[in-house]
């Protein structure tokens, strides 16, 4: 499990800095056009920045804390569950997604799959290390 907190905190980490110092550049590869607004940069930088820097920050201090390892796992699934939630949602309602999108969802479904089965495997080694009730 420490591995993949550790993965998850370079990946959010990476993303969301790139999304605050250059937003035009990554939101133009990932969605194919820039905001034309400043508020609409702004909300980039806040949104996929600022909030992928804060989600890895708090995977480093959970990281901290080997009794924490389950809650940062699931915190990982839950967040990159509920991104790979909203893109199956906007492939449905929206239509011709650019392929980035369809890449993004492959990567989010084998994190979350990788996460349960670590919180599963996690929770069967749990059940085997329990004390008998034989004398």
């Amino acid at each position: 499990m420490k591995i993949f907190i550790f993965l998850n905190i370079i990946v959010f980490l990476f993303y969301g800095l790139g999304f605050i110092f250059f937003p035009e550049a990554l939101i133009l590869y990932v969605t194919d056009s820039i905001p034309s607004t400043t508020s609409g940069l702004i909300d980039i930088r806040a949104t996929y920045g600022g909030m992928s820097v804060g989600f890895a920050i708090l995977l480093f201090l959970i990281s901290k804390n080997k009794q924490w390892y389950s809650l940062g796992t699931m915190a990982s699934v839950l967040i990159v569950g509920g991104m790979a939630l909203g893109r199956i949602v906007g492939i449905i309602l929206d239509n011709s997604p650019n392929n980035l999108m369809y890449i993004y969802l492959i990567l989010e479904v084998v994190v979350v799959s990788i996460g349960l089965f670590l919180l599963n495997s996690r929770n069967l080694k749990l059940e085997v290390k329990r004390p008998s009730n034989s004398k």
